[in-house]
């Protein structure tokens, strides 16, 4: 599949002789063009390819995951408005990219396809325009630092891939309770990132105005850390369900037909 971006004129799959070998660079990864009568040395489409693939695994993104795009994103609930709009964000986000200023920050209960449009975001940078990009889970991250207090390893370098990544996501935001310790080590992600002014997406299952005696956002990653975020990202709310409950329930329900 070539993702859907304007300007795009790479491509992610490239032409093989039966041997394996690309022809237009006789596996060289480089061709010669001519530009204004002059001869010039470019990568080849074959080349751009492979790269953009190891990138892509580099990305850290989860086996669970590597199905979604924007394309496969399911419009699941027609009377649900929040589906379409972030889906239709996150287009104009991506086709944008990098002529944007912020991030976005997902918010919404379990299940109404956060993960999917973050992730779905990430792929098609690095496929499309060559970011690199890396994926990061909240509760992994948490526990892959608070291991270093006894294992190999510092939490500085957990931390800096995720600091010099073009483009990251950073999943579930605000699972689980950490320690002061740790949201020091959080802030010092988040802040980093922010002045460096690189592009982050977040997905959280906590909203800033949440129903009578449920957690805020704020009060689950600090005050501080939510206001680096209304600087760094722009806030998406999904609404609904849980997807992944109803598709369950409806297959049961087929079974049971």
């Amino acid at each position: 599949m070539v993702p859907h971006v304007p300007g795009y004129t790479g491509a992610m799959a490239e032409p093989e002789t039966p041997d394996g070998t690309c022809p237009e660079c006789d596996g060289t990864g480089w061709v010669l063009v001519a530009e204004d009568g002059v001869e010039l040395v470019r990568r080849c489409a074959c080349a751009e390819a492979r790269l953009r693939r190891r990138h892509l695994e580099a990305s850290g993104i989860p086996r669970r995951y590597r199905h979604c795009t924007l394309e496969n994103f399911e419009l699941w609930d027609p009377e649900n408005p929040t589906l379409r709009r972030a889906h239709r964000i996150v287009r104009e986000f991506v086709d944008l990219y990098p002529e944007v200023d912020k991030g976005i920050l997902f918010m919404g209960p379990v299940g109404t396809g956060k993960t999917h449009l973050a992730v779905a975001a990430l792929r098609e940078l690095i496929e499309a325009k060559g970011v690199r990009g890396r994926f990061a889970d909240f509760t992994s991250l948490v526990l892959e630092i608070q291991m270093t207090f006894d294992g190999p390893g510092t939490a500085r370098e957990i931390l800096e891939p995720l600091v010099g990544a073009e483009v990251l996501v950073l999943d579930e935001l605000g699972a689980g309770k950490v320690t002061p310790w740790v949201m020091d080590l959080l802030y010092f992600l988040v802040n980093s990132r922010y002045l460096q002014n690189r592009v982050t997406l977040f997905t959280t299952n906590f909203l800033d105005t949440p129903p009578e005696g449920m957690e805020s956002l704020a009060d689950r990653v600090s005050t501080r850390i939510r206001s680096r975020l209304y600087e760094m990202c722009r806030r998406v709310e999904l609404r609904g369900s849980d997807y992944r409950r109803r598709r369950l329930a409806h297959r049961a329900e087929r079974g049971q037909g």
